[in-house]
């Protein structure tokens, strides 16, 4: 069963897919599309602050949507409620829309077809297909009925996508220690790989692996590491917007327990940061790392 964020994608998804019928459509189907087109800005600006009652505005006073899962909710004061629920649910979700197809069904009716993709706060994607029915009031395009259907769930890769953008090769700036790490997709582009290096000046003293993927149990990213010394350990992944906080645990090869907190934030599609807080080993507090600069390498 998918999480009712997917429901309430479906309808912002319907006024994007009026773009395209402007492109493919013919003249009295360009105008009126681009009428609805017109309506997209404010409605995803209403869907990002999570106002319900602004886009309750967007549907019919007897307006009929049917959920993925086959849950109707009648009239618009039912389905600014339902929205309103979902916001508080799931603060903070985002849309991805792609258009499909918009086509007249008779005077001042129109037919929407579409999907969406709703990403969590967590980083969780999901994807619903849609049918929307568009009816003129008073100059003013309204939704009248809206049906969604189930998609096939996001593949490990697709929830992994959110760290596409640390794919290359980085380096820290400065200190007494550089490390330098390069990340590449696995094949099947359901795991990245990460090499590091840490060398003290022209010298390596330690290399590692790290191996991050979908743990499709516990519903997050996971991480593996090991290190050329014989250590271990694991992490988790939350996302907070372009932060990601690792909830790390690592074994030594004398058999030493150690455990942090890993922020990685990032910056723009060449920087990087990195800090790690609340270190423990077995049990004792640690000094904590301040924030590291990290840059991309560039390659010719």
């Amino acid at each position: 069963m998918k999480t009712k964020p997917i429901a309430i994608a479906g309808l912002t998804f319907v006024l994007a897919a009026a773009a395209l019928a402007a492109e493919t459509a013919g003249k009295t189907a360009s105008s009126e599309a681009v009428a609805i087109t017109k309506q997209i800005p404010d409605y995803v600006k209403a869907y990002n602050a999570g106002d319900a009652k602004a886009l309750a505005q967007y549907f019919t006073d007897d307006a009929e949507y049917t959920d993925e899962n086959g849950a109707l909710t009648e009239g618009r004061s039912d389905i600014e409620q339902l929205l309103t629920d979902t916001f508080s649910e799931n603060k903070g979700a985002t849309l991805d829309m792609q258009a499909d197809a918009v086509r007249p069904l008779g005077t001042d009716v129109y037919q929407a077809r579409g999907e969406t993709t709703v990403t969590s706060p967590d980083g969780q994607k999901r994807s619903a297909g849609y049918s929307a029915i568009y009816t003129k009031k008073d100059g003013k395009w309204l939704i009248s009925r809206l049906i969604e259907s189930p998609m096939a769930d996001p593949t490990p890769g697709d929830q992994l996508s959110q760290l596409a953008w640390m794919v290359g090769t980085w380096k820290d700036r400065g200190g007494d220690y550089s490390v330098e790490t390069k990340a590449d997709w696995a094949r099947g582009n359901n795991f990245i790989t990460r090499n590091f290096k840490v060398s003290e000046g022209d010298d390596v003293i330690l290399e590692g692996w790290q191996i991050i993927g979908w743990d499709p149990i516990q519903k997050r990213i996971r991480s593996w590491i090991f290190d050329s010394d014989g250590g271990y350990g694991q992490g988790s992944w939350t996302r907070d917007g372009n932060r990601w906080l690792v909830k790390e645990t690592r074994v030594s090869p004398d058999g030493d327990e150690s455990s942090s907190e890993q922020t990685l934030t990032y910056v723009d599609p060449d920087h990087c940061t990195y800090e790690s807080t609340n270190r423990t080993v077995n049990g004792d507090p640690q000094p904590n790392i301040a924030k590291v600069d990290i840059d991309r390498v560039k390659t010719p």
